[in-house]
């Protein structure tokens, strides 16, 4: 009897702050949020390694889409096959506008730099209308893809000095928040 006494006056276990910052979805988000920041730089420096990046990309983003937009739809009762059908269509046009900007640069009309741009805000609309139709959690990052486009266009010549310190500033931020938020 005193032992279970003692485990019910035991304090209550609370997840670190860590542990409830890095959740499996927040780490998947940032994790496709730097494979974007990626593509600007493999793009600058190749255009056939560039051309596959973002081709790897789409079906990337439209994985993670698919299993976000499956839960959503678990959750309320959607049939499954439409959403699946809509995200395939949706994704499919992301491939074709990869495929039509690397003709724009490829025939000339678009310098090799400009096309890692367009290629991520393409992806930035792309992923911010995923997120209006699927996940609002798309539309977020399809708006920081979009700042981060606007950022690029802007400072592109100092963006690799830029990107750190605003990552860790927004890490930080969501961290204070997260704590905050438990207290």
């Amino acid at each position: 009897m005193a032992t279970r006494d003692a485990l019910n006056s035991a304090p209550k276990q609370y997840p670190s702050v860590p542990s409830r910052f890095f959740t499996p979805e927040r780490i998947l988000f940032l994790v496709l949020f730097l494979l974007s920041l990626g593509g600007i730089g493999v793009s600058d420096f190749s255009l056939d390694v560039g051309f596959w990046y973002w081709l790897v990309m789409v079906p990337v983003f439209a994985c993670a889409s698919i299993y976000h937009a499956w839960g959503e739809s678990t959750k309320k009762g959607e049939p499954w096959k439409g959403v699946l059908v809509r995200l395939i269509l949706h994704w499919t046009a992301m491939l074709a506008a990869v495929y039509l900007v690397y003709l724009l640069q490829h025939t000339g009309r678009i310098s090799q730099g400009d096309a890692g741009l367009i290629l991520l805000l393409t992806l930035a609309l792309t992923v911010f209308l995923c997120g209006i139709h699927f996940n609002w959690r798309f539309a977020v990052l399809g708006v920081i893809l979009g700042g981060t486009v606007a950022m690029a266009a802007l400072v592109e010549k100092y963006l690799w000095f830029m990107v750190v310190p605003v990552i860790v500033g927004a890490l930080l931020v969501v961290f204070w928040k997260t704590a905050a938020s438990k207290k």
